[in-house]
């Protein structure tokens, strides 16, 4: 989600907002206290690994979670996902994903994860139930769960907190003063951070809690894929060749949708930025209103999206041969893969 203003940056908002904060901040250390004094069984024969955040919005999970999948399945592992099923419609839970699977009926992220990893993929807003179907389906090596770092009734056995570099924890306050969904402190007890968005030469940054595995991420342009038939693609030299205005309209329907087109003007396009609140249910009408905004021919000015915006977009951009969604390719620190897969061999 977009952050307003004042989590940015310390503003009157924030000081007014303190004492419901320091509410949420107080719950957060308290269920927390709980899970470590009576955590609770473990549910799975896998090694659980929640990937989540310490703030509200984007900071990368979903990329660093189909790099990770492919790492570990590499490795020779079976590797399977759980998921909450953020604005999915379903009458009955949990819910099996496939690559036919809908984003109203599973969720965009979810269909976003089975389509990039081949992994088996549950959700629910009940992670434990995700995981017992998950567990009737397939024998796992390793569960990974999108995010439910919060999510004190599902067992784990690491924790990986991912990071914006650019936002990293805003003006450090918890909701609603805040983006922090807990106390910073809660850093201490995970066991690695992934800081999204820092090059190989950056620094990871100092803050005032102890990070057991500090790691960087990066996401590299890798190249375009028509949204109504993923099979056509262009490579990123091939598509400013195609386009050569280097106009383009762009839209993103994700946490942090600044950092998508700021990949694009790094790559030489000129932006017509339309943010859309996260997890978005697009319809054709939205496009056609945007498109009809201008008058130069969608031939010379296409629509880009993030991938994640593409998989609610497919079923009505089939006839559509400017609409693209650029892939990236992950790029992350092999500590975390080393040490999962020990994990499993320990297991065994």
């Amino acid at each position: 989600m977009s952050w307003p203003k004042f989590w940015e940056k310390k503003q009157w908002q924030s000081v007014v907002l303190l004492p419901l904060a320091k509410l949420v901040c107080w719950e957060a250390a308290r269920r927390l206290k709980n899970y470590e004094n009576s955590p609770p069984q473990k549910q799975s024969k896998a090694v659980v690994v929640v990937v989540g955040n310490l703030v509200v919005g984007g900071t990368g999970k979903t990329p660093f979670i189909i790099w990770l999948a492919r790492q570990l399945k590499a490795h020779g592992l079976t590797v399977g996902i759980i998921s909450r099923g953020y604005g999915a419609h379903q009458a009955n839970w949990p819910h099996w994903v496939t690559d036919h699977s809908l984003a109203s009926e599973c969720g965009d992220e979810p269909l976003m994860l089975v389509k990039q990893t081949a992994c088996p993929v549950a959700v629910s807003p009940k992670r434990v139930e995700a995981l017992e179907l998950l567990n009737s389906k397939v024998q796992c090596d390793v569960v990974i769960s999108d995010d439910g770092l919060q999510h004190y009734a599902l067992a784990r056995d690491i924790e990986v907190v991912l990071i914006d570099a650019q936002r990293q924890f805003g003006n450090g306050y918890c909701m609603p003063s805040g983006p922090l969904r807990e106390p910073l402190s809660r850093i201490e007890k995970v066991d690695f951070t992934v800081w999204n968005g820092l090059l190989a030469h950056e620094d990871i940054p100092k803050i005032d809690f102890q990070q057991k595995a500090p790691s960087k991420m990066q996401l590299r342009p890798a190249c375009f894929k028509l949204v109504g038939n993923p099979d056509v693609q262009l490579s990123i030299d091939k598509f400013l060749q195609t386009y050569s205005t280097k106009q383009v309209f762009a839209i993103a329907g994700i946490g942090n949708p600044q950092r998508f087109f700021s990949t694009l003007e790094e790559i030489g396009l000129e932006v017509d930025a339309t943010p859309f609140k996260d997890h978005y249910a697009y319809q054709k009408l939205d496009f056609v209103e945007l498109l009809n905004q201008t008058s130069i021919p969608i031939d010379e000015k296409p629509l880009i999206m993030t991938e994640k915006d593409a998989v609610k977009c497919t079923a009505f951009a089939e006839h559509e041969k400017h609409w693209w969604y650029l892939e990236v390719m992950p790029n992350c620190d092999q500590n975390i893969v080393n040490n999962i897969v020990q994990c499993c061999h320990s297991a065994k």
